[in-house]
This record gives structure tokens, C-alpha cells and sequence, in this order.
């Protein structure tokens, strides 16, 4: 079984068992803790850890979560809330600053199609802020307290849901007794239903079972973000409050704002998870439609240019950078390589369109990556970043250890059905 295998039969069995009647939460962090570095895993550890009430092991995790990820802002948010319920009303103010910081602009972000059942609401993060202001000020004269009022002044006006309506009632008691917003208990990453379909279409977890729905039996606290989710290609609304009112001093403690992200740290690409806006709609088929595809593309490790440099210490090397992608291309066994640049933030639909165009062909293509022989789909950008992950990794491994390393390694693609299409990943 393939690394990719192994991490979604983990992922499975997490689910399994934190959505039994009475959740078996040390299996589902064994399990969880077995994938090892992965944003939305680390999240997942954190967000378990609260529920248990362990919040020093949950902010350990989100802080683990956003060193490989610092664009997520529901970590952020998570972290705040630990912070917050330990009573560290400042750092949680700064917490959620830096929830604020990274929405963007944006009035919402939609991580249910990343596999969250929950909207992060630039109201709510702004509310948080405020209330752990407010709850960190000595006195009504403080500058905190006059801040946090108006903290929460700004979050009512940009309030979205009738559960929003606790953000005035908090204003007009002087906020005493209230508590944060926070994701609902309950509510996990998890995989894609078409990855786990096609997981156990290969039957490694023997017969099927009932897992962790993506509501977790409707558990909610009032305010899904799916009630009230605009209609796709509908205009973006901009949240004042995180356009304006992020401070510019305030950040939470050992995490650096604003600094590049190596693409082998991204896990959580703020590009994943659209604002407001619906996901896109699923390229994989409904059962019973377009069975039949053009051709199956499958992505494989091994050696395309032959030689290769022994492995040198990874410590010793410096950051590899990933600028371009070299597609080589074979089309048919008699014809030439063919070859094609691409940004390495190249989406899987232009990944596609540009082969075909490239090759004058049409159709859909189904994209399996081949890891130790074996096959696992690429069904979103996340698992095409994976691929390219992969290669920087391997990268690194074979590089020099002196100036820019520009050492060549390969994901090769491979059709398995007529005509044969083999491309080439190289890192340069």
C-alpha cells in the first residue's frame, strides 16, 4: 500500500472512530497522529484535543497546523478560541487578528468544500477579537475596552445570520457572560467522498462502513454557512472589517505574519478555499454518466532522465525553489517528445486543457498517480500538489547542496489505455 493509501486508510479510521456513539477519541488521534505532517490533520488533532478540554496539546497542534500553512485562518481562529477558555485573553485578541488578517477581505470563506463543514465569518473572528479586548481590559477606561466595543459595534454590521443576532445583544450588556464563536463540536476535515470512494473501490479496507458524515448527524450551533451560501459567480462582498480593521501590531506569538510559504509547506493554499462563492463543481462523474473517458493519465515516479546524484543530507541543502514545471510528453510510441513549460500554481483544469491543447486532443482524462505500483487518483488540485511536492522533495534529496539547486527529478504520466500519452515533471 502507497504512502497516499495509507494516509487516507489513517484518515479513515480517525473518522470511524470519532463518529462512534461514544467517540473513541485516543484511537481517532492515533490514527490522525499517524499521518504525520499535514495542515488539515494537525487541525484535526488540535480541534480533538479541545473537545477533551486538553487546550495546551490543541494549541500545540494549530501552531503545528499553521507553520505549515500561515494562510489559515480557521487555525487562527481555533487557536484563538484554546486561547481564550485558558483565560489568555491577549494572545487570543491576537489570535484572531491574525484570523481577520488572512480572510483577505473577504466577508466569509467556505471550507466545506475542503472538506469542513463550517464558514469562517469575518463578523464572528471580529466579535472574538473584541470580546477578548474587552475581557482583557482592567477597567472601562482602558483603550482595550473602548476598542473591544468597537470591535463589536463593527461585527453587527456585517452580521449574516439570525444566529448573528447574539453580537447586538452582547453590545447591549456590556458583553459580560458571553463566550466566543467557535467551529462546533463535532465538525472535522475530512476526505473527499470521490477520494474515499475510490479508496475502497480497492477494497484495502475490506467491506464498506458507515464514517463520520460531513455534518456529523446535523450537529451545528445555528450558524451553517450552507443556510445562507450565495449563488455561484455572484460578487464578492468585501468585509470592512477585514480590509481595515486588522492591527498591524498584533500577532500571534511564534508565528511570523507574511512571509512566503515553500511550496512543500502548503497544505492549505488560501486559493483552495473560495470566499462566499460555491465550489466548483466536481469533475468527477455521477455514477452512470460518461463511464466510458478518453483516456486514463497516470502519474508515476521513477527515473525519465536516467541518471541520478546520491542522496545528499537534507539538512545540508538549502530551500528548494519550484519556478517552472517541464512537461515532456510522449504521444504515441514513433512520435518526438514534445515539451511544455507550467507555473508550479498551475490548477488541475488548465493542467488538463493545456495537454490536450498541446496535443490536439479532447476529452476528459482521469489522473492516477502511481506510487510504489501503485494507483491513486489526482481528483483535485490539493492531490496534483501533492504530486508536485513530491518532486521537490526529491529534488532535494539528489541536489547539490552549493548555490540553486536545479536538479532534475520526474513524475511521469502514463496512459494506460490507447494512445499512450507519457509525461514528464521536472523541477527546475
Amino acid at each position: 500500500m502507497s504512502w497516499r493509501e495509507q494516509e487516507i486508510e489513517s484518515w479513515v479510521r480517525a473518522l470511524e472512530a470519532y463518529g462512534q456513539k461514544e467517540p473513541d477519541y485516543a484511537t481517532a488521534l492515533a490514527h490522525f497522529e499517524a499521518i504525520g505532517d499535514n495542515s488539515k490533520v494537525l487541525f484535526n488533532i488540535g480541534l480533538i484535543h479541545a473537545t477533551v478540554g486538553d487546550h495546551d496539546k490543541a494549541i500545540e497542534a494549530y501552531h503545528q497546523a499553521i507553520k505549515l500553512d500561515q494562510y489559515f485562518a480557521v487555525a487562527y481562529f481555533q487557536l484563538g478560541v484554546s486561547n481564550f477558555l485558558l483565560g489568555d485573553f491577549k494572545e487570543a485578541s491576537a489570535n484572531f487578528n491574525d484570523s481577520l488578517l488572512y480572510l483577505r477581505g473577504n466577508t466569509t470563506i467556505q471550507y466545506e468544500q475542503l472538506g469542513l463543514k463550517f464558514t469562517l465569518f469575518s463578523c464572528e473572528v471580529l466579535f472574538n477579537r473584541g470580546l477578548c479586548r474587552l475581557y482583557s481590559a482592567e477597567t472601562p477606561e482602558d483603550i482595550e475596552h473602548k476598542s473591544g466595543l468597537q470591535d463589536l459595534i463593527f461585527a453587527s454590521k456585517e452580521k449574516q445570520l439570525d444566529a448573528h443576532a447574539v453580537i447586538d445583544e452582547a453590545i447591549n450588556e456590556g458583553a459580560e457572560g458571553f463566550t466566543v464563536f467557535s467551529v462546533p463540536v463535532g465538525i472535522l476535515f475530512r476526505p473527499s467522498d470521490a477520494k474515499i470512494k475510490n479508496f475502497r473501490q480497492r477494497d484495502y479496507l475490506g467491506e464498506a462502513k458507515v464514517i463520520a458524515t460531513s455534518d456529523f448527524h446535523n450537529i451545528n450551533t445555528g450558524f451553517d454557512g450552507a443556510e445562507h451560501r450565495k449563488k455561484a459567480g455572484a460578487e464578492e462582498a468585501k468585509s470592512y472589517a477585514a480590509t481595515n480593521l486588522v492591527l498591524a501590531d498584533r500577532s500571534s506569538k511564534s508565528i511570523s505574519p507574511l512571509m512566503p510559504v515553500p511550496l512543500r509547506d502548503v497544505d492549505f493554499n488560501p486559493q483552495y478555499a473560495t470566499p462566499t462563492a460555491s465550489p466548483k463543481e466536481s469533475s468527477i462523474d455521477a455514477p452512470g454518466m460518461n463511464t466510458i473517458r478518453d483516456s486514463v493519465v497516470t502519474f508515476r515516479t521513477s527515473s525519465f532522465d536516467g541518471e541520478s546524484k546520491p542522496p545528499v543530507a537534507p539538512e545540508n541543502l538549502p530551500p528548494v525553489e519550484v519556478t517552472q514545471l517541464k512537461i515532456k510528453i510522449h504521444f504515441n510510441q514513433n512520435q518526438k517528445l514534445r515539451l511544455m513549460l507550467l507555473s508550479p500554481d498551475v490548477d488541475l483544469e488548465e493542467f488538463k486543457a493545456r495537454v490536450g491543447e498541446k496535443l490536439n486532443i479532447s476529452g476528459e482524462y482521469d489522473i492516477e498517480v502511481m506510487d510504489h505500483d501503485d494507483k491513486v487518483a489526482i481528483l483535485d488540485k490539493e492531490d496534483l500538489d501533492a504530486a508536485i511536492v513530491t518532486s521537490k522533495d526529491s529534488a532535494r534529496r539528489v541536489g547539490s547542496a552549493v548555490g540553486t539547486i536545479e536538479q532534475q527529478y520526474n513524475v511521469h504520466v502514463l496512459t494506460v489505455t490507447s494512445p499512450v500519452i507519457d509525461l514528464g515533471f521536472t523541477v527546475i
